[in-house]
């Protein structure tokens, strides 16, 4: 689900899966769901699509770059190095205003 301010596509973004775990078999209630990591990269003038995080918690790991999070109104700028966390309530998307790609690593409990 977009956020009414936020764009509503993917500019200049690639992303790749990298593992995932069916959690059926992990953790009770987990039928249905994967833990999954993913390297997502936003190329320099890109950003993600406006989304939320109902029922799909994440932590996102900003490997490269500098980035900015526009979450729930508010601009939140962050740097390599940083853990980014965002669960039920957080709208968000992500802007790459730099010269150079951010990478980020999000790893997350998803349905697919």
């Amino acid at each position: 689900m977009a956020q009414s301010n936020g764009p509503t596509d993917n500019k200049e973004v690639t992303s790749k899966a990298l593992v995932s775990i069916d959690l059926a078999g992990e953790i009770p209630d987990g039928a249905g769901r994967q833990l999954r990591a993913r390297a997502v990269t936003i190329e320099a003038g890109g950003h993600k699509a406006a989304h939320t995080h109902v029922n799909r918690p994440t932590l996102e790991y900003v490997l490269q770059g500098n980035v900015i999070e526009m979450r729930n109104g508010v601009e939140v700028p962050h740097t390599a190095g940083e853990m980014v966390s965002a669960g039920n309530g957080i709208s968000h998307y992500w802007v790459n205003r730099g010269d150079v790609p951010v990478v980020l690593l999000p790893i997350d409990v998803f349905k697919p």
